[in-house]
């Protein structure tokens, strides 16, 4: 793989993966860096959960409703300079959003980053496949999802040290560096692209498209709060449907569509962008409940949850250039046969969790997830995506985030609804079986006794063993939930396994060249 240029003076696979990953690196960091900075931003604002959940819901429904014009921008304007451009959209806003004073600029500024951070991971995919020939991309696709799989990761431990030693503003002020450096070294070592320009804007499918994935994205992300059966909730889904029924009828018959849903005539990009949103899911509910019991339950700071959760980032960045090695050989299928059952298993072993289960248990299991999620994601996409003609990689690479971006909020959705429903359903067992006479009720009692007898007064130990005994209560009523979460996410691991029997099981050896101008 070396840096200098290959034929046609088009640059090489290193130089191309490089550009790339500097702004996907970004755009996917800045989902996970900024969540524990809002406490401190609340305090400093002046305003409550609800006001302050903006700066974060303002990014998603964005940088998801964008994702639409992708294919129609590159193939116009060419992906050399829509990456380019966006990349500039996405450091502007950081810049700004370090500038902000208030809650309600920095709201307006993240609408501004995520104008562009929402395009920037599409057209990266877009660019790979443009320039990169097929027989390459596997190992390609492999070095970049080590950026997707890494940022999550240092996330929360990077935004712990800045907010913690640093000002919050540095959040987004790191990215204004890094954003200058991909913009300047895409405009100086990346060819354009050959444009394939529109002869027909379909407005209508913009719009369609754009409003449904915002709806969607909306209702799924304010569902527990305003709650999945009120009036806003339901009139949210029902009104994305009629939308995205109405999508499909204009797109399916437009000559030049916004979202070519004609893609999914072939078998293998339905295939593949099937097993990667059902991996987003569970890659998704993941993400939330390990910080959830290991700050809640187990106690630990943000930054410490972020040292614990990189072995998983370290096993899954470490497999992604060996299954793209493998993919250029072997194609997708026997990488999926392998890295999913290595999913479900580490999942299933995940519903043993307690309150006490020792770090180099769950350390196991996080390791063999991250493997089977390294194995699996990027040979999956790359294969969606490879399996449409060139000149649709862009349509394809569109599809395939837009799909993704609505499954991973599906998938955090579910996640949140399934752990309160679970909390509720223990906690009444757990009362069920509490009364005056109950050994569990004496034993607080006891606890409560001893510690303030070690004060000489003794009068509060009523109070003081209600509240050991709801501590305790929480403590377990939490943990048991989680687990009945993860049983659930393996046991939907088993309805994924049968699609990667129908992935091609050859690699991409003698593919067409890259691009032609």
């Amino acid at each position: 793989m070396a840096m200098a240029s290959r034929e046609n003076g088009h640059p090489g696979v290193l130089v191309v993966t490089m550009v790339v990953v500097i702004g996907t690196f970004m755009a996917v960091l800045d989902t996970s860096i900024l969540n524990v900075a809002l406490p401190k931003l609340m305090v400093l604002f002046s305003v409550d959960t609800k006001e302050i959940q903006w700066i974060l819901t303002a990014y998603m429904l964005v940088s998801g409703a964008v994702i639409p014009i992708m294919s129609y921008l590159g193939d116009n304007f060419g992906y050399r300079t829509l990456y380019a451009y966006c990349l500039a959209s996405f450091t502007l806003g950081s810049l700004l959003c370090g500038l902000a004073w208030n809650n309600e600029s920095l709201i307006v500024f993240r609408v501004i980053q995520a104008l562009g951070g929402g395009l920037i991971q599409p057209a990266s995919m877009a660019l790979m496949f443009r320039f990169i020939p097929k027989e390459k991309m596997g190992m390609a696709m492999g070095l970049f999802g080590l950026s997707i799989a890494v940022a999550p990761s240092i996330g929360p431990t990077l935004g712990g040290f800045i907010v913690e030693d640093y000002s919050w503003r540095w959040l987004f002020m790191i990215n204004v560096p890094l954003g200058v450096l991909g913009f300047v070294l895409c405009q100086t070592l990346l060819p354009e692209t050959q444009k394939n320009p529109s002869s027909h804007f379909d407005f209508w499918g913009l719009l369609l498209s754009s409003s449904s994935a915002f709806l969607y994205l909306l209702a799924l992300d304010k569902g527990q709060d305003w709650g999945w059966t009120s009036y806003s909730i339901v009139m949210l889904f029902v009104t994305a449907t009629a939308l995205l029924a109405l999508l499909i009828v204009v797109e399916l018959n437009h000559p030049q569509p916004m979202l070519d849903l004609r893609l999914f005539k072939v078998a293998q990009f339905t295939y593949g962008v099937v097993i990667s949103s059902c991996l987003t899911i569970l890659l998704m509910g993941g993400i939330l409940l390990w910080p959830i019991y290991l700050q809640n339950i187990r106690g630990y700071s943000a930054m410490q949850t972020g040292v614990i959760l990189m072995p998983q980032a370290v096993a899954m960045g470490l497999m992604m250039p060996i299954a793209g090695k493998l993919y250029d050989k072997i194609g997708a299928r026997p990488m999926a046969l392998v890295g999913i059952p290595l999913i479900g298993i580490s999942t299933y072993l995940m519903h043993m969790i307690t309150v006490d289960t020792p770090q180099s248990v769950f350390n196991v299991w996080l390791i063999l997830r991250g493997m089977g999620l390294g194995l699996t994601f990027m040979p999956v996409n790359t294969a969606a995506i490879g399996a449409v003609p060139l000149m649709k990689s862009g349509a394809a690479s569109t599809l395939n985030n837009l799909v993704r971006a609505v499954a991973g909020s599906f998938g955090i959705a579910m996640t949140t609804s399934l752990l309160e429903n679970r909390q509720v359903f223990h906690l009444h067992r757990m009362v069920e079986g509490l009364d005056l006479f109950s050994p569990s009720w004496q034993v607080m009692q006891q606890s409560a006794t001893g510690i303030l007898a070690a004060t000489g007064d003794t009068s509060a130990a009523q109070p003081t063993m209600l509240t050991l005994m709801y501590n305790q209560l929480q403590l377990h009523t939490n943990t048991w939930a989680t687990a009945d979460v993860f049983m659930a996410f393996s046991l939907s691991v088993v309805l994924v396994l049968p699609l990667a029997f129908l992935l091609k099981k050859t690699g991409s050896k003698g593919g067409p060249p890259a691009i032609t101008e």
